[in-house]
């Protein structure tokens, strides 16, 4: 059965190709693409018996790829073999799997590697539907999982809205939108003074909405290129609610 390399990088794209060319010589024809959208039609319509794929390309993310492809081919066997192992993304990995039914093999890696350990994570995945997590970021791969909203949230904090503005964009109340950012917060700072002769203090000394941002930063619960994004998106939200609010008024 065939591989797919899904990499936008020519020069790491030949490398895994002569990798895999070398050490699993069974396994062909071996697909290349640099496109994520191209990845989901490989994919769909070759079937491989693996998927290597980046995780930042052209089209879709490997993220969201692997999303597509899992959705019509859940038995699809995915590497995640990547430079920016934010927890952003190992976040959607780990919602993507407990979605599938049943979960798929896959592993995740950072490209920094030594080729050996790069060779038994393939050789897992492919040959034994093991699932293989780089060493580096199993802890990351422990964190509580962030709900739908939770993740939302902090691009709405990092961008200045108010909660206000959070509750009409989510359809939420004021009192809901405080709910569940606390518990937002209470998922982000596990090691807290609540409940130690430190707790009023703190509660003082930090400006939660704030030190959100700082943990999710510090986690790669966001980044520069999802920030921008999240900020197009919410531009364009705005420009509409800002409407909506002069009619709200006007019918005062």
């Amino acid at each position: 059965m065939s591989i797919l390399i899904a990499e936008d990088n020519a020069t790491q794209r030949r490398y895994v190709r002569e990798l895999l060319e070398r050490e699993f010589p069974t396994h062909g024809p071996i697909l290349e693409t640099e496109d994520g959208t191209q990845t989901v039609e490989l994919a769909l319509k070759h079937r491989p018996a693996l998927c290597v794929l980046d995780i930042q390309m052209p089209g879709l993310s490997g993220v969201k790829a692997a999303r597509a492809i899992w959705r019509d081919f859940p038995t699809a066997r995915i590497i995640f073999w990547t430079q920016f192992p934010h927890e952003i993304y190992i976040t959607e990995i780990r919602k993507m799997v407990k979605a599938v039914e049943p979960p798929p093999a896959y592993g995740f890696i950072h490209k920094n590697n030594p080729e050996s350990r790069f060779l038994r994570f393939i050789a897992a995945v492919l040959e034994d539907g093991a699932d293989m997590i780089d060493p580096a970021f199993k802890d990351s791969f422990k964190q509580p999982l962030l709900t739908e909203f939770e993740a939302e949230a902090l691009y709405y904090l990092a961008l200045g809205l108010s909660n206000w503005a959070i509750a009409r964009k989510c359809s939420l109340s004021l009192r809901g939108v405080e709910s569940r950012l606390a518990t937002l917060y209470e998922k982000l700072f596990v090691a807290s003074s609540e409940g130690t002769e430190f707790e009023a203090y703190d509660k003082l000394a930090y400006n939660l909405r704030t030190r959100a941002f700082f943990e999710a930063l510090r986690r790669g619960l966001i980044n520069n290129d999802e920030l921008e994004k999240a900020n197009k998106d919410l531009e364009s939200w705005l420009d509409r609610d800002r409407k909506r609010y002069q009619r709200e008024q006007g019918g005062k």
